[in-house]
């Protein structure tokens, strides 16, 4: 289990892990996480962000969909990172959601898996797309199933003959 703590985009711990992911705009910058409403989790060795338009702003995300998306997950130690990101789903227990659920974008090019994305389909999530304006993987998740893993994703072995 993850001892996930409560954070900032300011926190120290998180700036200094976001500073060695893809997607990471200025390295050094004490802010990690775009304005608007975000839920920010760290524990030793990793740091996982939740982002969403402020539903009080009237603003709508670029993409077009309303839900929470996972701005940065990245994890240098700890538990499987499948285990983690449905721990980081359940943080958002007693949050409110727009319609498109959980999202995240995952750049296959930047990242060093041979399977990149392949924790968050572990976690239940699905690709749905790319994104157009830069080829990364557009993964989704039903709001409803926050928490819960993926199920069915291998179907059962035939027995001998």
């Amino acid at each position: 289990m993850t001892c996930w703590m409560l954070s900032h985009k300011f926190d120290k711990h998180g700036a200094k892990l976001a500073d060695g992911h893809y997607s990471r705009r200025k390295v050094g910058s004490p802010q990690f996480m775009p304005p608007g409403e975000t839920l920010v989790l760290v524990a030793p060795g990793a740091v996982f962000g939740w982002w969403r338009p402020h539903p009080r702003s009237g603003l709508k995300a670029m993409n077009g969909y309303d839900g929470w998306t996972c701005t940065i997950f990245r994890r240098i130690e700890g538990p499987l990172a499948s285990e983690m990101i449905l721990e980081a789903e359940r943080a958002l227990d007693g949050k409110t959601c727009g319609p498109s659920g959980l999202l995240t974008y995952v750049a296959e090019r930047k990242v060093k898996s041979p399977n990149p994305g392949y924790c968050f389909l572990q976690a239940g999530y699905r690709r749905i797309g790319r994104a157009a304006h830069n080829d990364k993987w557009l993964l989704w998740k039903p709001w409803e199933l926050r928490g819960v893993p993926a199920c069915g994703l291998h179907p059962p072995e035939k027995a001998a003959a």
